[in-house]
C-alpha cells in the first residue's frame, strides 16, 4: 500500500465499479436445487444429529464437541452443544409432524431432565452463573415450543417446573444492547405460553432498544459503537434480527406482524445480492463459523410469505449454499461441523467460540419447518434475479457497494460503512479484519494471522510510518455511495506492537478479539 501524502491525519478510500450486461446464468447453476431435495436436507440433519451422540454426557444434557474451549468454559460449551443441536432436531421434528424414527424426542427429553435438575451431575449453568446461558436458553425455549405436543406436553410435572425455573432466570434481567434482546423475548414468550413468569417491562425495554437500532431498508445495526454509531453490520442482521421475530410469533401462535414482515422482505431484497451464483456467501463479520445460518432469513421469508424471491428462487439459493459448504468439506470425516468456514480453520473464531458453537448452523435448516407439500419444495427451481447478469448495487444502510459476476459465482463487497468501532477513540486497537477491510467477497478470506492483524495490508489503504509499518483504519466516515462509486474516510493510528509478530501468536492487541459489549451469539 502507498501512503496518501496529502492528508496526514486521514485516509480517503474510493472504489468504482460499473454496471455491465451479460448472458444470464446457465441452467447448470440450478443443479444443486435438483440434488438438495427435502429428503436430502432431512438426511443431512439426521447425520449431523447422529454424529454428536458420542460426545454427549451419560444423561444427554451436555454435548461437548471437539475443538477450542470458549471464553465461557467447558461447562457452558456442553449446554451449547445440547441447545443448538436440539434446535436442529426441533425443526426436523416439527416439519415431520412429530414423526421420530431416530428417537430424538426421548434423547432430548432425557437431556432436559438432567440439565434442569439443580442437584444433578449434568445440570446446566444458570443465567446468573454463565451469561452465555441466555443464548442457549433461547434455543431450548424455541425447541420446546416447536415440539410441544410430542415433548413438553408429555413431560412429568417435576421436569416441567424445573425447566420453567431454569428459563425464568432471564426474567427481569437487563443490559441487552444487540441481538441478545431477542433471546429474552423468545424465552419469556415461551414462559408465558406455559404459565410461567414474564415481565412486560422486559419486552417494552427490548422493543425500544430494537427500534433504536433499526437503520432502514431492513437493516439493523447489531449494537452501537462509540459515540452511538450504528455501523455494526454483518450476518446477524439476517440470522438474528429477522429470524427471531418469526420464531417469537410462532411461539405465540400468530403470524409475523406486518412491521417485521415488511422489514424482512426489504432485507432479503438486498441480502440476495450477497450470495454468489455458485452458493458462496459473503465472508464478512463475526461468527462466520455458523456457516449455513446465512440461509435462515431466506427460509424465514418463505415461511412468513415475506420475501421478494419466488419459491423456485428460494429453493435454488438455499440449495446452492448447502451444496457449496458440502463440497468445501464443512462437515468433517466424523460427521461434525468443526470451527471454520469450509474445513477446520480456528482463525475465524472469536473468544466466545467453542467446539459446539458451529451448530448454530441449525438455523440454516429452518426450511424443514415447511412440509413436503410446500411450494418451496415442489416448485421448479428458478435462477434468482441477482444471478442472471453482472451488476453492481449500492446497499445504503450498511454502506456497501456490491458487485457480482454470476459467470464465475463471485460477489464482491466494497465496505464504506461498517466498522464495528466499539473501542474508545483514545484507546486504539488493531482493526478487526472481519469489519474494517475495504473489500470482502465470497471467494476470499481476510488475512487472519497475528502479524497480518498487527500490520494490515490486504484490502486496506494505509499511511506508512518511518519504519514502513502500515496504519490502522479507525471508524469509517461515509462520504458518498451510489451504484458506481463509494467513498469513505477514516482517521488512522499505529499500534505499539513489536515488528515481526509471529504468525500464530502475538500480543493480545494484535489479534481479533471480543471487545466491550461484543456478545456471543
Amino acid at each position: 500500500m502507498t501512503p496518501a501524502a496529502t492528508t496526514p491525519a486521514r485516509t480517503t478510500s474510493t472504489a468504482t465499479t460499473g454496471r455491465t450486461t451479460g448472458a444470464a446464468t446457465s441452467d447448470p447453476r440450478l443443479a444443486p436445487a435438483r440434488r438438495w431435495t427435502r429428503e436430502r436436507w432431512l438426511a443431512t440433519a439426521d447425520g449431523l444429529l447422529e454424529a454428536v451422540r458420542p460426545f454427549a454426557s451419560p444423561g444427554g444434557a451436555l454435548i461437548t464437541l471437539p475443538g477450542p474451549v470458549s471464553g465461557s468454559g467447558t461447562w457452558s460449551d456442553g449446554l451449547e452443544g445440547y441447545a443448538r443441536t436440539f434446535l436442529l432436531a426441533a425443526f426436523r421434528l416439527r416439519g415431520e409432524d412429530g414423526r421420530d424414527p431416530r428417537g430424538l424426542l426421548e434423547r432430548y427429553a432425557a437431556g432436559l431432565r438432567h440439565g434442569t435438575d439443580p442437584a444433578g451431575d449434568e445440570r446446566w449453568p444458570r443465567v446468573d452463573e454463565r451469561r452465555q446461558a441466555v443464548v442457549e436458553a433461547a434455543s431450548v425455549a424455541i425447541g420446546l415450543s416447536e415440539t410441544r405436543p410430542w415433548l413438553w406436553d408429555r413431560l412429568d410435572d417435576g421436569t416441567r417446573q424445573r425447566t420453567v425455573d431454569w428459563l425464568a432466570g432471564v426474567v427481569g434481567t437487563r443490559g441487552y444492547t444487540n441481538n441478545w434482546l431477542w433471546f429474552q423475548n423468545v424465552i419469556e414468550a415461551f414462559l408465558a405460553s406455559v404459565g410461567g413468569p414474564w415481565e412486560q417491562a422486559d419486552l417494552d425495554h427490548n422493543a425500544e432498544t430494537a427500534e433504536a437500532l433499526y437503520v432502514g431498508d431492513g437493516w439493523y445495526s447489531d449494537g452501537r459503537g462509540r459515540d452511538g454509531r450504528r455501523q455494526n453490520f454483518d450476518h446477524y442482521a439476517g440470522w438474528a434480527w429477522h429470524v427471531y421475530p418469526l420464531l417469537h410469533a410462532r411461539i405465540q401462535g400468530r403470524p409475523l406482524d406486518a412491521v417485521h414482515a415488511g422489514r424482512l422482505r426489504a432485507y432479503l431484497d438486498q441480502a440476495r445480492h450477497l450470495v454468489g451464483s455458485r452458493g458462496a456467501p459473503m465472508l464478512q463479520g463475526r461468527s462466520v463459523t455458523y456457516r449455513h445460518a446465512v440461509l435462515a432469513p431466506f427460509w424465514a421469508g418463505a415461511i412468513a410469505d415475506a420475501t421478494p424471491l419466488s419459491h423456485g428462487a428460494t429453493r435454488a439459493l438455499t440449495a446452492a449454499v448447502a451444496g457449496h459448504f458440502d463440497a468445501a468439506g464443512a462437515v468433517d470425516d466424523r460427521g461434525l461441523l468443526p470451527v471454520g468456514w469450509h474445513g477446520p480453520y480456528d482463525r475465524v473464531r472469536q473468544l466466545y467460540t467453542g467446539g459446539s458453537s458451529p451448530y448454530w448452523a441449525s438455523k440454516g435448516f429452518l426450511g424443514l419447518l415447511l412440509g413436503a407439500d410446500h411450494p418451496v419444495w415442489t416448485a421448479a427451481p428458478e435462477l434468482p434475479e441477482a444471478w442472471q447478469e453482472p451488476h453492481a448495487v449500492a446497499l445504503r444502510a450498511p454502506g456497501w457497494l456490491v458487485s457480482a459476476t454470476p459467470a464465475d459465482g463471485v460477489v464482491r463487497l466494497l465496505n464504506h460503512g461498517s466498522d464495528r468501532a466499539i473501542e474508545h477513540a483514545l484507546a486504539p486497537r488493531g482493526d478487526d479484519p472481519f469489519y474494517r477491510r475495504l473489500a470482502y467477497s465470497g471467494a476470499t478470506s481476510p488475512q487472519l494471522g497475528a502479524a497480518d492483524v498487527a500490520a494490515p495490508l490486504d484490502s486496506h489503504t494505509a499511511l506508512l510510518d518511518a519504519r514502513g509499518v502500515p496504519s490502522h483504519r479507525d471508524a469509517v466516515e461515509r462520504v458518498h455511495l451510489d451504484d458506481a462509486v463509494a467513498v469513505s474516510r477514516s482517521r488512522v493510528c499505529w499500534l505499539d506492537v513489536p515488528g515481526g509478530a509471529p504468525d500464530d501468536e502475538g500480543p493480545a492487541a494484535a489479534r481479533p478479539a471480543v471487545g466491550p459489549g461484543d456478545d456471543a451469539g
